[in-house]
């Protein structure tokens, strides 16, 4: 597409430090779609509540996409990009991006399942936020791809303030080594159009 003809690399350590992204954005035909992917606890979340704030923008969690239990199994797990849904993620938003509304099911932990459902109207800019958002299973859905790192110390620290050490020693022993995995397997942060360091 005619955005991606040059990588922005950006570090979100100060005032306006991603305006170039936001005027980018800002200066798109829309529709626009963002998928915005990367390791946890690099800022994914915070930065979508910003597009959101500032585009209107309609902002759609993997982390809803959860595996439900009965598709949680060692081979599922063994595939790069397989600790979420993202069959469900593909059909019920990647798909249907044309439509005046989405709604889709919402991954619940307490009954390993989708517990309730979630509409949303259409929206200038919509993003997919959250780890495996650029899976190679959804095509060429995004009209930007971006993907958001930090240093493993300042993830780790964010992680314990944020989850507590129980919490850290699992995204340590699973969920950080699954989204290494996926990255190198499919080249995920070679492949964004935008690359943000924070």
């Amino acid at each position: 597409m005619g955005m991606k003809d040059k990588r922005l690399m950006l570090r979100s350590d100060g005032p306006g430090a991603l305006d170039p992204l936001f005027s980018l954005i800002r200066d798109a035909e829309k529709p626009f779609v963002i998928a915005l992917d990367g390791f946890c606890a690099s800022g994914k979340t915070t930065l979508s509540e910003e597009l959101e704030k500032r585009f209107g923008a309609r902002v759609i969690h993997t982390d809803d996409f959860y595996l439900p239990r009965d598709m949680r199994s060692a081979e599922r797990y063994a595939e790069p990009g397989g600790t979420i849904h993202y069959e469900r993620l593909k059909a019920e938003v990647i798909d249907r991006l044309a439509d005046p509304g989405l709604t889709y099911g919402v991954f619940s932990h307490e009954i390993m399942g989708i517990a309730r459902t979630r509409t949303l109207p259409a929206a200038p800019v919509t993003v997919i936020e959250g780890a495996y958002a650029s899976h190679p299973y959804f095509g060429d859905y995004a009209d930007l791809r971006c993907f958001m790192e930090t240093d493993p110390e300042e993830q780790r620290r964010r992680i314990l303030a944020r989850n507590g050490p129980e919490r850290l020693k699992l995204f340590e022993e699973r969920w950080i080594p699954y989204e290494i995995r996926y990255e190198a397997a499919f080249g995920i942060r070679d492949r964004a159009d935008v690359l943000i360091r924070t």
